[in-house]
């Protein structure tokens, strides 16, 4: 016999690939780095994001690609932590680059592929995501959020909307701009970096398989 169920009635993890994470402890992560961000007007930016529970769920639960890296549920939530991981291992490293702006770059800078993509029965690309894609969908958010925010100076403003502009670190993968200042060709490297270490470990596990 076979019996139609509603959407709700179905765990979709029982179905699509997810992340090896807990979703669940990777949002208290990016809470506890958020916690330690100095920059009052960086901190309260990154607060008012996620207050938003429909952004919280969302970002819990998306993957980070259709079909390329992170590609599964929850894998928008685990490359971001590891990219913010990264950010913050390497800015002690470099003292020309300001910790602050570059942990609230890396934890908002794939924050427009919420709606980039959709996941309900399969990784796919919504309309938005077809049409305006996630670096300007991202953009769109940090802009309407800061709005709500008073007296948010417009220099941070203009630096944290360059960081997500240009993550993807050249024109030709789809950044309107390319990096120009310290903590955004930072951010755009730690990003390709841990794309290309997944997509290496994941092939590396496939390969061990017997």
């Amino acid at each position: 016999a076979i019996n139609r169920i509603g959407a709700d009635d179905a765990d979709p993890r029982d179905f699509m690939s997810t992340s090896q994470l807990d979703p669940e402890q990777c949002c208290a992560d990016i809470q506890a780095c958020i916690e330690t961000i100095s920059d009052p007007d960086l901190r309260r930016l990154l607060e008012l994001v996620f207050e938003d529970e429909r952004i919280t769920s969302a970002f819990k639960q998306a993957p980070a690609a259709k079909s390329i890296h992170h590609d599964c549920l929850g894998g928008l939530i685990e490359h971001t932590l590891s990219v913010t991981r990264l950010v913050d291992m390497l800015a002690g490293h470099y003292e020309t680059v300001n910790r602050d702006l570059v942990l609230a770059g890396a934890i908002l800078h794939d924050i427009g592929k919420i709606q980039e993509l959709s996941y309900e029965r399969g990784f796919d690309y919504t309309d938005e995501g077809r049409l305006i894609g996630h670096i300007v969908l991202g953009m769109e958010l940090i802009t309407d959020t800061i709005r709500r925010l008073p007296d948010f100076p417009a220099k941070k403003a203009m630096l944290i909307k360059h960081m997500i502009l240009s993550h993807h670190g050249q024109l030709e993968f789809g950044s309107p701009k390319r990096p120009k200042i310290p903590e955004a060709l930072l951010l755009s490297y730690a990003d390709d970096l841990d794309a290309k270490m997944f997509d290496f470990t994941q092939f590396i596990k496939k390969e061990q398989r017997p």
